[in-house]
């Protein structure tokens, strides 16, 4: 009797123990939204962004992305070679891009707030800042609630956007969330940002799994580019969301980079949502490996003496 009891309780071991072993993995579906837009045009670029952001709804996004700038269209002064930035046009032309420039909160946070709330999505979009008279180019994470979880202010600046007027972020933070009851962290870098590994590896340091990159450029598909930003996902180890405007406005190719380095799914030029799922089941796994050749654990930060010192 004992005997045939053990050999019960073993046989119904493995059914006791089979949903540990197949618990379902954590996936967090995103929705990239590759618009249109028009130089500050703030109303038919909000329709844009509405219209592609209930179709990533519709397919089951739980966060989407807007491109940079996507209230204002991403307007900036031209700065030809020997042009000054205090030259009466380049002047004229700052002006016009703080006026178009909104606060946070503000209209476009408050229309984005509303559909945030009819959807139950997160939304990442990008904008002009005016923070007390001064232009900042920045994205806003907010919640299903429509609630403004966290600003992020674009760090890197070349020499036009100075001369545009925007003023430089001065972090680059790392938010904790639950994401379609998946708890991740998530962070934002805009557009030339990417160029400088400083910026994804402090996100990665603060513990980010997904970065979000709301950009604007006509050269997204350029092969050096595309291989920087596989080369950033990988020697990270995490997921990055990159968002361009489509056609007409720019080039489009907005794209999903996975942990391992490779382009996981990718638009053509034309507007258009692209939505797919980051497997942070897969990617922690990889970060917890014995002996990782890319991502953190091996970093020896003591004898990054430069990275230590000012700005020269």
């Amino acid at each position: 009797m004992r005997r045939s009891l053990a050999i019960a309780a073993l046989l119904l071991l493995p059914t006791v123990m089979n949903p540990a072993e197949t618990k379902a993995e954590e996936t967090i579906r995103v929705g990239l939204i590759q618009m249109d837009a028009r130089l500050y045009d703030k109303p038919y670029n909000l329709a844009r962004a509405e219209k592609l952001i209930r179709q990533a709804a519709a397919r089951g996004a739980k966060i989407v992305c807007t491109p940079e700038a996507a209230v204002q269209g991403y307007a900036r002064v031209d700065l030809p070679p020997g042009t000054s930035a205090d030259a009466p046009s380049i002047v004229a032309e700052r002006a016009k891009i703080l006026a178009a420039a909104e606060t946070i909160p503000g209209p476009a946070t408050n229309r984005f707030a509303a559909l945030a709330k009819e959807l139950g999505i997160w939304i990442v979009f990008g904008m002009d800042e005016n923070r007390g008279g001064k232009l900042f180019n920045s994205a806003i994470l907010m919640n299903p609630r429509g609630e403004i979880v966290g600003t992020y202010s674009k760090v890197h600046l070349q020499n036009w956007m100075l001369a545009s007027g925007v003023n430089h972020g001065d972090g680059f933070p790392v938010w904790e969330v639950e994401i379609g009851g998946v708890k991740v962290k998530v962070g934002i870098e805009i557009c030339y940002d990417i160029q400088h590994p400083e910026a994804t590896r402090e996100l990665a340091l603060g513990g980010a799994e997904i970065v979000f990159n709301p950009y604007c450029t006509d050269d997204f598909s350029r092969p050096l580019l595309v291989h920087l930003y596989q080369t950033r996902a990988l020697e990270n180890r995490l997921f990055i969301v990159r968002v361009n405007y489509g056609a007409p406005r720019n080039t489009g190719t907005s794209s999903i980079l996975d942990f391992e380095g490779s382009t996981q799914d990718e638009l053509d030029n034309a507007e258009g949502v692209l939505v797919g799922d980051l497997n942070l089941t897969a990617l922690r796994a990889v970060r917890n490996d014995w002996n990782p050749v890319y991502g953190l654990p091996n970093r020896y930060p003591p004898a990054y003496k430069r990275l230590q010192t000012e700005r020269r």
